[in-house]
């Protein structure tokens, strides 16, 4: 040190700057390590939302189907809530399979459109990246096609007459609907979704046929659990998937907490307390989130419904920017759902609206009933639906009726008013004489979907306004 910068230190001074926090201070708590665990844990629950809500459907449909890769799981009826999945369309039939892609790329081959039938849906990696959507807002346009999926890395020479398409993890899953076009039935649908084939690229000269099952009538959980089980299913997800550069940093916490590829995970102790708590701290931290949410989006500026699709700043579902990796927003849409297109269009195949409040602007409240008048000439090509979901769990309500919601397909087998508008109701009790318009909610907390397939301009104009929710007495 210099004799110049020696002159200038105050003769008094003991303590250097910095270094230490403020005289007095104390930590604030007692247990540190317990503290850091239950950190770490409960960011690891948010990270992971979309890998272990993909994660789940491939367990549950393994565990109630006895399916393996490559099976296809094709619905000959529309969901009933023996299907436990986070809101699920009750209209139309689903499909769905999974594959491993380390044993090398798997062929899975797309029907072209029929004048029964079209396909729509998304292909989705281990994280809930969509990398392909199928049917004509997808890759295949429509026409059907041979779609190679293909793992990382993979080095050899691609075949011809395949749509590529490379990935970034091994497993991966597709959910489709079978959609039945005008004067077609469910059953038209179901023969056609029993179309499509799945197998290995080194079948494809000789590939045995698909295996189908009906995935109707079975119970089928696929929700995420909000104790250690999601701290299982984060094991087992990242023991198999290759770490992106953009994880890195969560993948080191949780070896801290005994989530390590290659070590058993046994978590003990305090440790597991932390766990414990967080998860399910977590599980309200997105809940409150994602309620939060749609009151930012409100559809009209003088009604109470809410777009649900809200995409990231690049328009798709990956909320990954060149400077951050969002996953609060992340979780905002893969806490209450799963597939997302690739890039969310500006009119959208599909539209989905939330009833968030009442015509007076309060929050729909569990055990009330309410009502819901839909116009006769609602702006669509297809149709509409109305599903009623448990809040609480996103998925459907069990009922003795089975009937999560009513659709404009079922108008007919409705009683509707003198100017062709149809009143739904929903509640713990049908009202008198109109059982038939009536969706149970079995003192729930409901959160209604309005589902729009094939809106038209009128829709998108905003010339067409849907009436609120009221609140019966």
């Amino acid at each position: 040190m210099s004799t110049t910068m020696h002159a200038t230190l105050n003769q008094n001074q003991t303590e250097p700057l910095g270094g230490q926090p403020a005289p007095g201070s104390k930590q604030s708590v007692p247990d540190l390590y317990a503290q850091v665990a239950y950190q770490r844990a409960f960011e690891a629950v948010v990270w992971a939302t979309p890998a272990v809500a993909i994660y789940r459907l491939r367990a549950g449909a393994f565990d109630a189907f006895g399916i393996t890769d490559n099976d296809i799981i094709a619905c000959s009826k529309p969901a009933t809530p023996r299907i436990e999945a986070l809101t699920a369309n009750n209209v139309t039939p689903y499909i769905a399979a999974f594959t491993d892609l380390r044993t090398g790329p798997v062929v899975l081959e797309i029907p072209a459109k029929t004048n029964k039938a079209v396909m729509y849906g998304q292909i989705v990696d281990a994280w809930q990246v969509t990398i392909a959507d199928v049917g004509p807002s997808g890759e295949d346009k429509g026409a059907g096609g041979k779609y190679l999926l293909i793992p990382p890395g993979y080095k050899e020479a691609m075949p011809g007459g395949y749509i590529a398409i490379p990935t970034e993890s091994y497993r991966i899953a597709f959910a489709f609907r079978s959609i039945p076009l005008p004067g077609a039935t469910d059953a038209d649908a179901y023969a056609y979704s029993k179309t499509l084939k799945m197998y290995p690229l080194a079948d494809a000269p000789s590939p045995k046929p698909t295996r189908f099952v009906d995935g109707s009538s079975e119970r089928y959980p696929t929700l995420p659990f909000y104790d250690l089980k999601n701290f299982q299913d984060i094991y087992d997800v990242i023991s198999v998937e290759p770490v992106r550069a953009r994880d890195k940093v969560m993948i080191g916490m949780l070896a801290s907490i005994g989530i390590e590829p290659g070590k058993p995970f046994h978590p003990q102790g305090k440790v597991k307390a932390a766990m414990e708590r967080a998860v399910v701290d977590a599980y309200f931290y997105m809940q409150e989130r994602a309620a939060k949410m749609l009151n930012d989006h409100f559809y009209w500026p003088d009604r109470n419904w809410a777009s649900y699709l809200q995409p990231d700043a690049s328009g798709g579902f990956q909320f990954e920017t060149p400077d951050a990796l969002q996953i609060d927003q992340r979780s905002d849409m893969f806490h209450p759902g799963t597939f997302y297109p690739k890039v969310m269009p500006a009119k959208p195949a599909t539209v989905y609206l939330v009833g968030v409040n009442d015509n007076l602007g309060r929050p729909l409240e569990a055990g009330k009933n309410y009502r819901l008048n839909v116009p006769k000439d609602v702006p669509v090509s297809q149709f509409w639906s109305l599903t009623i979901y448990d809040m609480a769990t996103w998925a459907f309500i069990y009922s003795p009726l089975e009937r999560s919601g009513l659709s404009s397909r079922q108008v007919s087998e409705m009683k509707t008013n003198a100017d062709g508008s149809v009143d739904l109701y929903f509640g713990p009790s049908a009202p008198d004489g109109l059982e038939s318009n009536w969706i149970p909610t079995q003192g729930k907390l409901p959160y209604p979907v309005l589902r729009l397939y094939g809106a038209q301009d009128a829709f998108w104009d905003k010339t067409f306004k849907l009436p609120d929710i009221e609140l019966l007495k």
